[in-house]
């Protein structure tokens, strides 16, 4: 399983998922390994076969990581109901403050803002940095609120924040628009 993690890191994904599925038939009963399978058939965009793989890891252990998966694929397929439904499983199965929590907080803050509904996307990535204090990904979010609100140098000053906190292009990529915005082209 770690060399099949490494691998999948490394975006080498039919490498990955030739040991995962090797794994797999070891140990058949291992919610991580489906995991794997799950991350390996989306990267090589065989979407029937990670919603095939994601069936039988939430079967095994529905826990963070299943519905966190289970979530992302119901975005694959354009159910967003259906994926904030799921992220809010992943939610409630996971530990108020904790790095995988607060992570799928924000991933359901996303999908919020997929949706139109900023205010609940706004107060998810709120939790998320209350919880979690510092949480660049938390702080990232209510960033790209306050752009939306053209409150830019609160964005600006939480996208600052963020980057300071963790090397994240993302971060680098809002605080560029956010000069674009102000006019401040040469920064």
């Amino acid at each position: 399983t770690f060399k099949a993690t490494i691998l999948l890191s490394q975006h080498r994904f039919e490498e990955g998922l030739a040991i995962a599925q090797q794994a797999q038939k070891l140990y058949p009963l291992n919610a991580y390994v489906y995991g794997l399978l799950v991350d390996a058939y989306v990267e090589l965009g065989k979407y029937e076969e990670a919603l095939e793989a994601a069936d039988q890891m939430v079967s095994i252990r529905p826990d963070i990581r299943s519905y966190s998966r289970v979530a992302y694929l119901r975005e694959i397929f354009g159910d967003l109901p259906g994926a904030i439904e799921a992220m809010e499983l992943a939610i409630d199965a996971g530990a108020r403050g904790d790095e995988n929590t607060e992570w799928c907080r924000v991933q359901l803050g996303k999908l919020h803002e997929k949706t139109g509904k900023n205010d609940h996307a706004k107060m998810h990535y709120t939790i998320a940095s209350q919880n979690r204090e510092n949480y660049p990904y938390a702080l990232a979010g209510l960033a790209g609120m306050a752009a939306g609100e053209k409150k830019y140098p609160e964005a600006l000053a939480l996208y600052q924040r963020a980057d300071s906190l963790i090397p994240d292009h993302t971060f680098k990529e809002g605080i560029a628009e956010l000069y674009q915005l102000t006019g401040e082209e040469a920064k």
